[in-house]
């Protein structure tokens, strides 16, 4: 006999990577589901278990697969765990995580241990929203993590065939998005609560940098990311992937619920 939460579709969230974008993926569900109490509210579930789940960009850029553990691995228990309690959609909270290299293997996994389960791949989701909804948009600029940018994983769904051309910074542009991420003193990660401003100014001058290159759109293709830039200061359109994800994880399993942008 199935529980009373069993009986209505249960959205998960792979989280941890890192935590408070986990939190905000959640955040952004409420944020879009059609309550005007607790209980229209969306059944979800985020799982947020870093201890499992080495850093992505540190394992891509390593250059030796054999000598450190794919986050892969990690991710597959996390989804594991949320398959067991019910989980019918569930997406990865990391941009970076959906490197070939990181991401097929889990969808691999899924596929053979978790039959049922329907993972939403964030880049995919996110290029078929621009092309539907923005279709004149063809120069897209990318602000991400230094792993993201040497596994040119957003090249596999913002490319010349379909009329994309990927902006991404120069070289100490990706350095300056690196450390307002990553920085021990002013990153994203360290200070998620209370964002630095230096941080929030880095990003700044990389996206109109970007603008000021030509690009029509700038993606913010690090889940943290949206913690920290305002896209209602900038006269483009400012993409965040976990948006255009979450939305997409209501439709597919509460459609009459989402709220229409």
């Amino acid at each position: 006999m199935k529980s009373r939460i069993e009986k209505d579709p249960l959205i998960g969230i792979i989280g941890g990577v890192g935590p408070y974008a986990g939190l905000d993926f959640v955040r952004k569900i409420f944020a879009n589901t059609k309550a005007v109490k607790d209980q229209d509210h969306i059944n979800c579930l985020l799982i947020s278990c870093p201890s499992v789940i080495p850093d992505r960009t540190e394992f891509l850029l390593s250059g030796n697969d054999e000598a450190n553990e794919n986050p892969a691995f990690g991710m597959f228990d996390s989804a594991q765990c949320l398959y067991k309690a019910g989980v019918l959609y569930t997406a990865v909270a990391c941009n970076t995580a959906h490197s070939e290299k990181i991401f097929s293997p889990f969808l691999d996994m899924v596929k053979e241990k978790l039959p049922g389960l329907k993972v939403i791949n964030m880049l995919e989701t996110s290029a078929s929203y621009i092309k539907e909804l923005y279709p004149k948009i063809k120069k897209v600029g990318l602000l991400a993590t230094k792993g993201t940018y040497n596994s040119k994983v957003y090249h596999e769904y913002f490319n010349k065939k379909d009329g994309f051309e990927l902006i991404e910074p120069e070289e100490s542009g990706r350095e300056r998005v690196h450390d307002a991420i990553y920085s021990e003193d002013y990153g994203i990660k360290a200070n998620s609560i209370d964002i630095k401003q230096k941080a929030r100014d880095l990003l700044d001058n990389e996206i109109n940098a970007l603008i000021s290159r030509g690009a029509e759109a700038v993606i913010l293709g690090c889940t943290e990311l949206p913690l920290a830039v305002t896209p209602q200061n900038y006269n483009i359109l400012i993409i965040d992937p976990g948006l255009i994800t979450v939305r997409k994880l209501i439709l597919l399993s509460y459609p009459d619920k989402l709220l229409i942008e």
